[in-house]
């Protein structure tokens, strides 16, 4: 068998797309150097020399999650803004993302092992959307209400289930609750 070679971009970006993989399956603890270049017929060491560390990976990983999540909170706002979409849609479309992708499990795990600087694609992601609605000429106080959006979608994606199954109410409440925080804010 001929191994066909990569380019580095083409490499990295199947890493990602596997340990992206491996998020979803299995969770975050699964998304480890070893496990991902198994799953992509790689070593260990190739791994390394692409991203350096499983740190390096996690954040490789953050940046193409925080891509994907922009991506879709982005396409509802906009939706929004074209009448298109109530204020449920677009509270709907972020906390369905961030289920999907399970970026409170990554957030979490990155904040627990002390890998704060790969948060930054996701802090990074907040900011490009507060930035956003300012060059709309929104003058509405929405740091706020991304603040609180985001981190309540982070909370849900998180134990959203277990603390509503806890409290006896439904899942689905928190949306909701957080669509109720978006028009008190707004008012």
């Amino acid at each position: 068998m001929i191994r066909r070679r990569q380019s580095p971009d083409d490499a990295r970006a199947a890493a990602v797309e596997a340990a992206h993989g491996l998020l979803i399956e299995e969770g975050v603890a699964a998304v480890t150097l070893k496990a991902v270049a198994s799953r992509i017929g790689r070593t260990h060491a190739n791994l390394l020399h692409h991203f350096g560390s499983a740190a390096g990976l996690h954040r490789a990983l953050a940046e193409e999650i925080a891509r994907r999540v922009s991506a879709s909170i982005t396409a509802a706002i906009a939706s929004r803004r074209r009448g298109e979409a109530t204020p449920r849609d677009v509270v709907d479309a972020m906390f369905d993302a961030f289920a999907r992708d399970r970026v409170g499990e990554l957030v979490g795990w990155i904040a627990l092992t002390r890998q704060r600087e790969a948060l930054l694609p996701v802090t990074e992601t907040v900011a490009a959307i507060l930035a956003d609605f300012r060059a709309a000429g929104d003058p509405r106080p929405m740091d706020r209400v991304v603040l609180g959006l985001v981190l309540l979608a982070i909370g849900d994606s998180l134990v959203g289930a277990e603390v509503a199954a806890a409290t006896g109410d439904d899942p689905m409440a928190v949306r909701e609750i957080a669509v109720a925080q978006i028009g008190a804010l707004l008012s």
